[in-house]
């Protein structure tokens, strides 16, 4: 019986498998997962702005050229909690005649859309 049992005993511990990270493994790992949600969270920011640009170019009565916005800037700055987030300033183009490309702005501050301004323009 008793020999039994250590069998039993040993065969438990065979199976199991300890994994364990290091201290370096665990910021590498953590790093990769800043990353991939800063990525995320820049494609999800980037077709926000997009919309608002569009949006706002076809209640003016331009167009947006290309579909897309670029982003030109990003830091960190406090919003008006006091809490901080990210600043994203972004460009794109539009048109009113079709024959002369003009430029845009949008600022994102965290989630809210601060500012999205037109340069002058002809109006046709």
């Amino acid at each position: 019986m008793s020999s039994l049992n250590g069998i039993l005993a040993e065969s438990d511990h065979s199976n199991c498998i300890a994994m364990y990270y290091s201290l370096g493994d665990l910021l590498w790992l953590s790093l990769f997962f800043v990353i991939l949600w800063y990525i995320w969270a820049s494609m999800a920011a980037k077709e926000h702005v997009r919309r608002a640009a569009s949006d706002h170019c076809r209640q003016l009565g331009v167009q947006l050229l290309d579909d897309t916005v670029l982003l030109v800037r990003t830091r960190i700055k406090r919003d008006r909690r006091g809490l901080f987030s990210l600043h994203r300033s972004y460009e794109f183009e539009f048109t009113s005649t079709g024959q002369h490309r003009y430029s845009g702005t949008a600022v994102l501050h965290g989630n809210r859309i601060e500012q999205l301004q037109l340069s002058p323009h002809h109006v046709s």
